[in-house]
């Protein structure tokens, strides 16, 4: 019985438990073993897969938006458009997976949900506006710093290790965020563009919006549906925008069919995005997804400079180079040492 015990321990949960000593070979347990950790291999190139492309989604989405404002769109119009159309995938995806779009009874889950939403809803609101005035790729890397914001919050809200390593991390990416915006006070940089000012504080503030929704979404998993996630994003983002955009700024219908058109692939671009990240983080390890996570910034430069001419000079290259390093570092860091 002791062979019996063995092969047990080894085989999975689909496997037959119930085998004769006689009969069972080490080539059975060794096959199976090694069919798993195949499979295992093919998920976890699946899921990096998975993870660049939804890179690619979202750096064309901000394409779209970056589009969409040298068309003279207003930010918290593009971000109505895309609430309108990430909502309405949203709904259907509850239509098809049969869950409801409310999430689970009760007023203190719901709350948390709701919470959740206002908090993405308002950092992406953000990071918005800071593309329609930076740079994309400088936007796009100041953002970025989510992760530093991330591991602050998740020691106060869930009580997870902010240790040495995380906090010499954290400095250094402020320091790559000065290299990327290059402040008056320090660079003595002529023709000072107060736009570029607004947009760094707007990233900035969008970084630490996002990094509360992730830790709030922590908080919550595995108690809702990630669909009724992306109804509560779309649908709190869909209410603050509308009023804003009438409140703040004068929007305006689009006026061609070109701009109908990036406003439709803003949508599709962003809802792809999520799906493809979370598929991907459900089969690549968290350490090494976070490297696939940054292509996003790859990307960013890429569209930058082949579609909006935005040449990066050599210290927003290096800044970026220290924020991707950076975050990756503490994302690599968190997974291994738990």
């Amino acid at each position: 019985m002791a062979h019996s015990s063995s092969l047990q321990s080894r085989a999975t949960e689909g496997s037959p438990l119930l085998v004769e000593d006689h009969g069972v070979s080490d080539e059975i347990v060794t096959t199976v073993t090694v069919e798993e950790a195949a499979k295992r291999r093919r998920d976890e190139i699946k899921g990096y897969i998975f993870m660049a492309t939804s890179a690619l989604g979202f750096a064309l989405n901000l394409a779209c938006v970056k589009a969409l404002s040298i068309s003279k769109i207003p930010a918290l119009e593009i971000v109505f458009a895309r609430s309108v159309l990430q909502l309405g995938f949203g709904l259907l995806g509850c239509l098809y997976y049969r869950v409801n779009p409310a999430g689970p009874a009760g007023i203190g889950m719901r709350r948390w949900l709701l919470l959740r939403g206002a908090s993405g809803a308002f950092g992406n609101a953000c990071f918005f506006f800071a593309v329609t005035v930076m740079p994309l790729a400088d936007a796009t890397v100041v953002f970025f710093t989510n992760p530093v914001f991330s591991a602050i919050l998740a020691s106060w809200m869930l009580g997870e290790a902010y240790g040495r390593f995380d906090k010499v991390a954290s400095v250094l990416c402020m320091l790559g965020i000065v290299l990327v915006v290059k402040p008056t006070v320090l660079f003595h940089t002529a023709n000072v563009d107060q736009n570029i000012n607004a947009g760094t504080a707007a990233a900035l503030i969008g970084a630490m919006f996002a990094a509360l929704a992730y830790c709030l979404v922590r908080k919550i998993r595995g108690s809702v549906h990630s669909i009724v996630l992306v109804v509560y994003f779309g649908f709190v983002s869909f209410c603050c925008s509308f009023v804003a955009m009438f409140a703040l700024q004068s929007p305006r219908l689009p006026q061609s069919l070109y701009e109908w058109t990036l406003i439709v692939m803003l949508g599709c671009f962003a809802f792809l995005g999520q799906v493809l990240l979370n598929r991907g983080l459900q089969l690549a390890p968290t350490g090494p997804g976070t490297l696939m996570r940054n292509l996003d910034v790859v990307f960013s430069f890429i569209i930058g400079i082949t579609l909006f001419g935005e040449i990066p000079d050599w210290t927003a290259v290096l800044g970026s180079f220290v924020i991707v390093a950076c975050t990756v570092a503490m994302g690599l860091h968190k997974w291994r040492t738990r």
